[in-house]
């Protein structure tokens, strides 16, 4: 576990960790989509994507790496890195994916965020990688906004279908 703060470790997660970014990652998602999205295809998404086995096989992926945000030893969010996926619009063969980054709602504002993309981004760096990218919905402003402060451009877009919806997300790029 990396001691950032006095009151804030990230780790990376591992098997045992399954229930944690289950529940992590269903309360996190919910939180930030469930005002634009309809109550059905929510709860779809999250039942599928964030099962108990669904995590675990991601775990088990040598391409996949969880890590879990702690603030005073408390659980408050997580990222997810894939290094075996790209988007058409990535103009760098060495990149990585930030598929995932989320953090509890109670905690907006207490920096929990940025120092999580600062980690996954220095994770990339020491891998070898020379750019990560992300796909974020074009509705969602304030992900947007925390992406563009911190120097990610726009590139290109790709469909997020989910239930009976298929949203349009925007792909993000930042040169490491």
């Amino acid at each position: 576990m990396q001691l950032l703060s006095e009151n804030i470790e990230i780790r990376e997660a591992n098997a045992a960790d399954a229930n944690l970014l289950s529940v992590l990652g269903a309360v996190t998602f919910y939180e930030a989509y469930f005002e634009q999205d309809t109550a059905h295809d929510l709860a779809n998404y999250i039942t599928e994507s964030f099962a108990l086995d669904q995590i675990l096989s991601e775990i088990q992926l040598p391409s996949v790496t969880f890590f879990i945000i702690y603030r005073s030893e408390k659980a408050v969010g997580y990222a997810k890195l894939r290094s075996d996926t790209t988007h058409e619009s990535v103009k760098n063969e060495s990149a990585i994916e930030l598929q995932r980054i989320y953090i509890l709602e109670r905690v907006f504002g207490k920096q929990i965020g940025e120092i999580l993309l600062m980690h996954c981004l220095e994770t990339a760096r020491r891998n070898g990688f020379k750019s990560l990218w992300l796909g974020v919905w074009e509705k969602n402003l304030r992900a947007r906004k925390f992406y563009k402060k911190h120097g990610f451009q726009q590139i290109g877009t790709l469909e997020f279908p989910y239930g009976d919806s298929v949203g349009t997300n925007l792909v993000l790029q930042l040169n490491l």
